[in-house]
């Protein structure tokens, strides 16, 4: 009902995708520009809501869901970089509020049957469940369900201007990554809360490679996923398949009935591109204060660690769109220009930083989304609210090292 989530918004004018870069906020309200704030690209896609009730959707109120702003504007300038016409929706089949995962616990050997290799179904249930009878929650491999596979991870050092990785195969069309920009050697995600306006990255896919655009020499740290959108093929293939391709010994599990080559849709398993493990995942409520961290200790050792996470907020509205009661949202990094304090992060931004043993989240709940002079008042200065962060729904993902 409230999924864990992303969206992919690219640029109109580039078809690259920016949500990775920071802008300012400027407004006619503010007296010799002195107010607004920083912020990234996740701040400006819409929440998924719980009992939303208004006039965008054709359906008209429904229990849960999410909506889009797609722009009609050809004008992707300096002050509208996050205006898009091109949007991907992800969703993961896990929670992203404090809904407790459905995954069935392991259970003791009783003889039932495991694996189905056959002409119809691939399964490989959980230790202790049927092959025959188990759900979705209760199998590891499905032929039905292809699960996440990571065609690339790196952790790489890009320099200021364009940039490339080569991964070495054709990209398909179905793929989405999830990319971490630091600076040093602290990993944060979503974003260093020492913003600027322009900073960060750019990317896009193009033949083998994943091309960078970068404001100034950081690290990027990414998994790339393969989303097996394209349509599974028919044919006599094996189930188990073993070959070698550049010289790498390869064993492939296949969606029964498939052609030979595959399609990506026929591939279960491939020893070449890991499936996604979850090392640790939890939610905790956020109090009052700011900086307020909560740390999240964990094992990867081994592995290969990115963290996902989600915000959830209060009752909302947006203008000419409608109103809900509760919401989830992508974590977003957002700071005044002007503060009262030393802490300059508005009340619903949010950061990670993330080690191989750690995962320490720090929120900001008390403080405003604005603190500006009035063009129409000089010298009076304001404080305009911010949805602030209640709770925090995380994943800590992995792959072999």
């Amino acid at each position: 009902n409230m999924p864990l989530f992303d969206v992919k918004a690219t640029r109109t004018n580039t078809g690259r995708f920016n949500q990775q870069r920071i802008q300012r906020r400027y407004s006619g309200k503010y007296y010799n520009d002195q107010g607004g704030y920083f912020f990234m690209g996740n701040w400006y896609q819409a929440p998924w809501m719980k009992n939303f009730s208004g006039s965008v959707s054709q359906w008209g109120d429904f229990p849960y869901g999410t909506y889009a702003k797609i722009t009609t504007s050809t004008n992707d300038d300096a002050y509208n970089r996050f205006l898009s016409r091109d949007k991907r929706l992800i969703v993961w089949n896990l929670p992203g509020n404090e809904d407790p995962s459905l995954e069935a616990p392991p259970l003791a050997p009783n003889g039932t049957k495991n694996i189905i290799f056959r002409s119809d179904k691939m399964i490989i249930a959980k230790p202790g469940y049927n092959a025959e009878t188990a759900n979705e929650w209760q199998v590891s491999f499905d032929s039905r369900r292809v699960p996440v596979k990571v065609i690339a991870a790196a952790d790489i050092a890009i320099p200021a201007g364009e940039s490339f990785y080569e991964t070495g195969i054709t990209l398909p069309a179905n793929i989405a990554i999830d990319v971490h920009f630091y600076e040093g050697s602290t990993i944060y995600y979503p974003f260093n809360p020492n913003m600027s306006n322009g900073l960060g990255a750019d990317y896009w896919f193009s033949g083998s490679r994943i091309y960078f655009n970068s404001s100034d020499t950081m690290r990027a740290r990414f998994m790339l996923y393969l989303d097996a959108g394209d349509p599974p093929t028919n044919g006599s293939n094996r189930v188990l398949r073993e070959f070698t391709e550049g010289g790498q010994d390869v064993v492939q599990f296949l969606r029964p009935g498939s052609a030979n080559p595959p399609s990506w849709a026929d591939i279960i398993i491939d020893t070449r591109w890991p499936c996604v493990q979850i090392i640790a995942e939890g939610y905790f409520s956020v109090a009052v204060g700011s900086p307020l961290q909560t740390v999240i200790n964990f094992d990867a050792s081994g592995m290969f660690p990115m963290v996902k996470y989600m915000t959830k907020h209060g009752a909302g509205s947006e203008t000419s769109v409608g109103s809900w009661t509760e919401s989830i949202k992508l974590p977003t990094v957002r700071q005044r220009v002007y503060s009262t304090n030393s802490n300059f992060e508005c009340g619903d931004s949010s950061h990670c930083r993330l080690t191989q043993t750690s995962a320490t989240f720090v929120t900001n709940r008390g403080q405003p989304g604005d603190y500006y002079n009035d063009a129409d008042d000089p010298g009076t200065w304001r404080t305009e609210g911010a949805d602030h962060v209640l709770g925090i729904r995380y994943y800590i993902l992995g792959i072999p090292a």
